[in-house]
């Protein structure tokens, strides 16, 4: 469970200091469920993967992954296509004077399928 109060994310219960070296665990964990051709960098695509199809915006994605531009953020761009039709229903809405349409975010099954494909 993550605590607020710290700003790690690997920490020792006991301590409340970092880990440093999270590997050993990591592949133990991995082993245990059964997962395999899994790198612990694949969390961080996952991460992001999962932001974009939820319809947050690149530059947060940017901003959390830490991206010094938006160049290696923009590998994420096609799993929001919804983020470019709400822009277009924005612009409809200014000249028809209709209101925006809300955008579905897309249901598990088809998040998986597109996780898969990246």
């Amino acid at each position: 469970m993550r605590r607020v109060d710290l700003p790690h994310v690997f920490y020792n219960k006991g301590t409340d200091k970092p880990y440093h070296q999270v590997q050993r665990s990591f592949q133990a964990a991995l082993k245990k469920a059964g997962i395999t051709d899994f790198k612990f960098h694949d969390l961080r695509h996952t991460f992001a993967s999962h932001l974009a199809m939820s319809g947050v915006e690149l530059i947060t994605i940017k901003e959390l992954l830490g991206h010094k531009d938006i160049t290696m953020t923009l590998r994420y761009a096609h799993l929001a296509p919804a983020q470019k039709k709400r822009a277009v229903d924005v612009l409809d809405a200014v000249f028809t004077g209709k209101p925006e349409r809300t955008i579905q975010k897309p249901d598990n099954r088809e998040a998986a399928e597109v996780a898969q494909v990246d």
